[in-house]
């Protein structure tokens, strides 16, 4: 017989020990597997453009030290295409959302408006059809655009008719002229439109609104591209001293902008997986232990009758081997729908989309077969067969060895198991302190909305629409109070200008002071609940084209940096170049955290701006009761109002909120699911362990209870055995958790990364693990015959 085929059969005829292996070792290639595939998308493959190594964004940079990266004016844009010698092509783009009516139904659509040249930038072709044309990008060409795979399936069912229908954008009809690849751009963007900016808005060297990118040319460094345009810049510096001075431009890899903020958690998750593979091996390596100690006679015999150590051993590791490739065969296929899992569950992760079980995927878990092989067979097997007659001869040393090395494997499984539960433990404490951190507002009660408008529409029009819509949402009866803002806090969106306020000499060399900025009506402070400070709220600025006054407010963060704490109502404000209107602020609001529930809130100026000034604000709309009651309500009030106009995003204020809690959340729930396993695969480990402990000391221990011992004192003697290797493996989990300290001081809030309250928990759970596995072979322990013993 085929010694593979002998091999096959000597694991059948011990099917609960070769299926607990499998298993468990392909528990722990899957998981490691997926998270591998996750993490090589998102962060070591290339962009999927060609040549994508020489992909930038590329911004400006502006004199002041803090949020000193900008957005481009697009009259910069055009000088540094100009007079560049590193860079190919420099291109941009800024966000649009249009409303597209040539369906039955108003559809909102996210759109980008692109500068000339912008998919000659990544040199990827479309799907079908083309990109557009030089006179397509003039202001006055013809009305093109070019869609997204996603909306050429779910509009046109992906056929190649779709390239010149026509989308009808703001009454103009918009002609397909291609479509992208899905790989282009993220999920949510819905179509590409030329930006065909006036020859007016050219010349305006301060309307800073495009994110640039870059192709450079080949052999060009980022360093040698940064260089470069800081040179042209401070030429245009020279030519244009009230608007360029001081002025200089940022260049980074657009790999890195793209998925720079996912390195920490994903660096995180792929810790833990490979902590929790390696809890996994061991707990493999202490199954194959026990097996071969059971197995000693069978391999003694082998042994006796004149195998070669190397023949007893090979034929350990066939069977090893055919373990091995099963658990591989396994793992592979359950990795290949917890990534379509992932794919679907976390779409805020770039690239999540591109990540497949591939080539890539299938070397690194041939990789992480091997030497799991080697982990839980090789060395195990080594150990057991190195004294040929062992169990012939009940050669102690040689069972003591391999005892040692299980209890060894069993320990260090506790001490995977207390890292993965302490900074479970620490992040689930991090993110309740999160979740319930004083953001200075209240989200509970508050719907929030969103009513598509366009920036190049008639802003008395939409004037009239936002108050006509503010007056009836204010005469319902649930309703206490309603208004809009540019962006809702803590979701990261903010704009941040250079402030000059009268009386006062800012940070910034020409006395202007940093700081974040709210476009607001007056109720919308007060649907969320900010406190008044001091003064009062904004007047009703009236509508665009009719302004009573320009006032705005200042936070209490904004006087304590910048006016040591005076009252500054009555003080005049202006945005510096950005809005040279004077306005007067009227009253100090208290702290809201604007930017991200985690990070401290900054200086802040809310203006008071006329209705029609800013067309597609979020509103907020504070109920007495279950905010989502209005819902319908809010809907038919729009459609009733402007039938075009597609009401979206509307959902309770808390819901946004939990949004922004997102990694937090997905941090904590991800490590807790993984401290989870890994306890219970400690509790097999330990289970295995005493039960062969107590399988072996059969003799010793009926012997113990014909001189007088009781159970309980035999079960004590178990427990004392698994205690010590419990208090080895609590001891060195500690120590790793204080090296991880570190790195998860970066991603806590709240508490220290050795938070007592986790740590306590943690270890609480550990001891209540260690009891669970215990319980049997306490139990066997108790009820060891002692006639029976002795006749072993």
């Amino acid at each position: 017989m085929a010694p593979m085929s002998q091999a096959l059969r000597s694991l059948v005829r011990r099917p609960a020990f070769s299926l607990a292996t499998v298993f468990t070792i392909a528990f722990g290639i899957a998981i490691t597997a997926a998270a591998f595939a996750v993490v090589d998308a998102v962060l070591l493959k290339p962009l999927p453009y060609p040549a994508a190594d020489r992909l930038v964004s590329v911004m400006e940079a502006s004199p002041t030290a803090r949020q000193r990266i900008s957005l481009i004016a697009p009259a910069r844009l055009i000088d540094w295409n100009r007079s560049t010698t590193t860079f190919d092509v420099i291109s941009g783009s800024y966000a649009e959302n249009v409303t597209d009516t040539s369906g039955t139904e108003p559809e909102r659509l996210q759109g980008r408006r692109v500068m000339p040249r912008y998919f000659d930038v990544f040199g990827t072709r479309p799907v079908i059809g083309r990109t557009f044309t030089s006179d397509e990008e003039r202001e006055d060409g013809p009305a093109a655009a070019i869609i997204s795979e996603g909306l050429w399936t779910r509009r046109f069912g992906r056929s190649p008719g779709a390239v010149g229908q026509r989308l009808q954008i703001a009454g103009v009809g918009f002609t397909v002229v291609g479509v992208m690849p899905a790989s282009f751009a993220a999920p949510s963007i819905d179509v590409w439109i030329p930006a065909r900016l006036s020859a007016g808005l050219l010349q305006v060297r301060q309307a800073r609104f495009l994110s640039g990118v870059g192709r450079m040319r080949p052999g060009v460094s980022v360093t040698q591209a940064r260089a470069d345009l800081d040179a042209v810049q401070a030429a245009l510096a020279r030519t244009y001293p009230a608007t360029d001075a001081g002025w200089s431009s940022e260049v980074t890899p657009l790999k890195e902008l793209r998925v720079g903020d996912e390195r920490r958690p994903l660096a995180l998750v792929f810790a833990a997986v490979a902590l929790l593979f390696l809890v996994a091996a061991a707990n493999a390596a202490g199954l194959m232990l026990v097996q071969l100690r059971r197995r000693a006679g069978e391999l003694a015999i082998r042994s006796a009758i004149g195998a070669s150590r190397r023949q007893v051993l090979g034929a350990v590791l066939r069977e090893v081997a055919i373990i091995a490739i099963a658990a591989a065969v396994l793992g592979i296929a359950a990795a290949i729908a917890l990534v379509r899992v992932a794919a679907a569950e976390f779409t805020s992760i770039p690239r999540i989309t591109e990540a497949v079980v591939d080539m890539r995927v299938a070397g690194f878990v041939a990789v992480l077969t091997g030497a799991t092989a080697v982990l839980f067979g090789v060395l195990p097997a080594w150990t057991a067969t190195r004294a040929r007659t062992a169990a012939l001869i009940g050669n102690a040393r040689v069972a003591g060895g391999s005892h040692r090395l299980q209890r060894t494997l069993v320990a260090a499984q506790v001490a995977l198991g207390v890292l993965l539960a302490g900074g479970a433990g620490v992040l689930v404490r991090s993110y309740a302190a999160l979740s319930h951190a004083d953001t200075g507002f209240d989200s509970s009660g508050v719907l929030t909305f969103h009513v598509a408008a366009r920036w190049d529409e008639d802003r008395t029009r939409v004037a009239q629409f936002q108050q006509a819509l503010l007056s009836e949402l204010g005469r319902l009866s649930q309703v206490r109070s309603t208004g809009f803002a540019n962006f809702l806090p803590s979701t990261g969106a903010t704009l941040r200008y250079q402030v000059v306020v009268s009386g006062l000499r800012g940070t910034n060399p020409d006395g202007s002071m940093n700081a974040g900025e709210r476009t607001i009506t007056p109720g919308y402070l007060a649907a969320l609940r900010v406190p008044l400070v001091a003064g009062r709220w904004c007047d009703d600025p009236g509508v665009v084209g009719h302004t009573t006054r320009a006032e705005a407010l200042v936070n209490r963060r904004f006087v304590d940096t910048y006016a040591a704490g005076a009252n500054l109502v009555g003080r005049q404000l202006t945005m510096g170049q950005a809005d040279p209107t004077v306005r007067t602020i009227v009253g100090i609001v208290g702290d809201a955290a604007e930017d991200a529930p985690d990070v401290p809130p900054s200086p802040y100026v809310y203006m008071c701006l006329p209705l029609g000034a800013w067309p597609d604000p979020e509103y907020v709309v504070r109920v007495a009761g279950n905010p989502a009651s209005i819902a319908s309500t809010v809907r038919e009030m729009v459609r009733r109002l402007d039938p075009a106009r597609p009401v979206f995003a509307l959902r309770p204020m808390d819901a946004v909120m939990a949004e922004t809690l997102d990694q937090p959340r997905l941090n904590a729930a991800s490590l807790s699911a993984f401290a989870g396993a890994a306890l219970a695969l400690v509790a097999v480990g330990l289970y295995a362990l005493l039960t062969l402990s107590v399988t072996e000391r059969r003799r010793e221990l009926g012997v113990r209870l014909a001189l007088g011992a009781t159970g309980a004192g035999l079960m004590r003697t178990v427990l004392v055995e698994a205690a010590r290797l419990v208090a080895f493996g609590l001891a060195a989990g500690l120590l790793l958790l204080a090296i991880s300290g570190r790195f998860l001081q970066a991603i806590v809030f709240g508490v220290t990364p050795h938070d007592p309250i986790a740590l306590a928990a943690g270890i609480a759970i550990l001891l209540l693990v260690t009891l669970a596995a215990a319980a049997v072979p306490l139990r066997r322990a108790a009820s060891v015959d002692p006639i029976e013993a002795l006749r072993l």
